[in-house]
């Protein structure tokens, strides 16, 4: 109450030219909403009540939704389906159902949402009115994945595409192209759905270095020592694979209806068998930062021997680390970023991933995301950024992107959002990197989370606690992916997966041509120094050594992927 604005004079209505003065126009009574609990009918906050009202008029007094834009559950986003016919709210999860009720006002006229699907052109393009009006229906309904010949364009193709609204995305099953897909409602947010990928955050924080850099020497953790009890991993071996446990080998109708993809599904799972007696095994999607990742393998190969013919490399700068270097450490820094995840701090040494290849996600199951990927968005500048972070002389950095951006192309890497970058064959964008970590190092630098990176206390048991588990394991988690340990194969064991068949087959050949195009610049001890000193963000650890360490990272595909130390 402001008592400087109830002393005001009221305004008088303008009068209309030659008449009395106008009356105000009346505002329509807005509904009121209320859930049932028990006998008393509890009214719903301001801000729900206005969304379930925006859905009613959207979906009609007959219709059902699904949604997770309750103020309530910003944190968990739990779906929960409304079925206006029958005034219910249930909790899909824990299948909890209430009564509800709307009382009184007018039915609002709302506008249509806009669909748009991510072009060739890197931009978006929308929808026709009637595909947007089947996808809008669907989508309402909750029907996901949502499979359909019926589109405008498809007229004599009769091409059964498949829509995931969980992760936005669209795949033609007969050419198998994956696209990115957005809805845009009007006056409220999204339902549910993902429009910036954490692997674009990193690209856009490269070069961001925080004002707090801490001491290096907390970063860098030492010789590991195995200590786990010979009966637990023989236990844990007896469970099996982690995403197999109390969970049906099922991948999805996109993923089974794919030769390539189903083959990659069933590699992952064969690592899982292998590793699950001294590893947990976690799950991380990409697309647009795939050539940052190889770039980064690439030079970690050179420098710290890193295995990168059989992975990338997700970060590799440390001085962020030398302020973060623990999930303990990020989790207290994370209640000071009320952009939460997305906060450059956390981009620079943090990964978003999932705990199971199989099981639903709220945010990005992998069986969603595969083929896509969790991004879409330019790069511009970005690999450049990299390679002058890297140690690059500011005088050869244009020169090798244009070359690394070509040999990329070439090897069928989708490089659509880099200028001068093009489209994969595919049009599959997607990897999946899945990221091995030794048992007793798991709570050290993962925690699990809710999206957008809130932690979820109910499976911090610890983490790896719930890891051993006989259960469904599932949920999200985040990593703290300190390089000092996820460089080194005593302590991890990562593997890529590109969606894109042609990329997935020469990348071997592609790592050992990017460390060729990369040897001008790697390849003086001098350069080498440099390039080590602007990685560690001062001066090297003394395990470190300044050879050319490329021939040393060899190591068979049999051996590396043994679960043995």
């Amino acid at each position: 109450f402001d008592p400087f604005l109830a002393m005001a004079p009221k305004k008088k209505a303008k009068a209309a030219p030659g008449g009395p003065p106008l009356k105000k126009a009346k505002k329509a009574a807005a509904a009121a909403w209320e859930w049932k609990d028990g006998s008393t009918w509890n009214a719903y906050s301001e801000e729900d009540s206005e969304m379930l009202e925006h859905l009613y008029a959207t979906v009609g007094a007959k219709g059902k939704v699904v949604t997770t834009d309750f103020s309530f559950n910003k944190e968990h986003q739990t779906k929960y389906e409304l079925n206006f016919a029958k005034m219910s709210q249930t909790n899909t999860e824990s299948k909890k159902a209430r009564t509800i009720r709307r009382q009184g006002g007018d039915v609002a006229t709302v506008k249509k949402a806009v669909w748009e699907w991510w072009s060739d052109e890197n931009e978006w393009e929308a929808f026709k009115d009637v595909d947007s009006d089947l996808l809008e229906k669907a989508f309402l309904a909750g029907d996901t994945p949502f499979s359909t010949k019926k589109l405008s364009w498809n007229e004599g193709y009769d091409s059964l595409y498949i829509f995931d609204f969980t992760v936005m995305t669209q795949v033609n099953c007969d050419s198998k192209t994956s696209r990115k897909i957005q809805r845009t409602a009007a006056g409220v947010s999204k339902i549910f759905g993902h429009t910036e990928g954490e692997d674009d955050g990193y690209a856009g924080a490269v070069g961001f270095i925080s004002d707090k850099v801490g001491d290096t020497a907390v970063m860098f953790a030492g010789k590991f020592e195995p200590s786990l009890p010979a009966a637990s991993i023989t236990a844990q071996k007896k469970k099996g694979a982690q995403s197999l446990r109390k969970q049906k080998k099922d991948y999805g109708p996109i993923v089974s209806k794919d030769a390539h993809g189903k083959k990659c599904f069933d590699d992952m799972l064969a690592n899982e068998a292998e590793f699950c007696g001294e590893w947990v095994v976690f799950y991380h999607s990409y697309s647009s930062a795939a050539l940052l990742y190889e770039v980064q393998a690439a030079v970690a190969s050179v420098l710290f021997r890193f295995k990168a013919e059989f992975a990338s490399l997700p970060r590799i700068l440390c001085t962020p680390f030398h302020h973060i270097p623990t999930a303990e450490r990020m989790l207290e820094e994370f209640p000071k970023w009320p952009d939460r995840d997305h906060n450059n701090a956390f981009r620079l040494v943090g990964l978003c991933g999932t705990s199971s290849l199989l099981a639903h996600d709220s945010e990005a199951p992998a069986k969603s995301v595969f083929l896509a990927g969790y991004s879409v968005g330019p790069l511009k500048g970005v690999l450049e950024k990299l390679l002058s972070s890297c140690g690059v002389p500011s005088g050869k950095i244009k020169a090798i992107s244009t070359e690394i951006i070509k040999l990329a192309t070439k090897s069928g890497l989708d490089t659509r959002g880099i200028p001068n970058g093009k489209k994969c064959q595919s049009g599959r964008s997607g990897h999946m990197l899945q990221i091995f970590l030794r048992r007793e190092l798991c709570d050290t630098y993962v925690y699990p989370a809710f999206p957008y990176g809130v932690p979820d206390k109910k499976r911090m048991k610890p983490l790896s606690k719930y890891l051993e588990e006989d259960t469904a394991i599932q949920g999200q988690i985040r990593i703290t992916f300190n390089p000092d340990v996820f460089l080194r194969a005593t302590t991890a064991r990562m593997f890529t997966f590109p969606a894109d068949p042609t990329f997935h087959k020469n990348r071997p050949k592609f790592q050992e041509e990017l460390k060729s195009l990369l040897e001008p610049v790697l390849g003086s001890e001098a350069v080498r120094k440099k390039a080590a000193k602007g990685i560690f963000g001062g001066e090297p650890p003394a395990w470190w050594s300044a050879e050319d360490q490329s021939d040393l990272a060899k190591m068979s595909k049999g051996r590396y992927a043994s679960s043995s130390l």
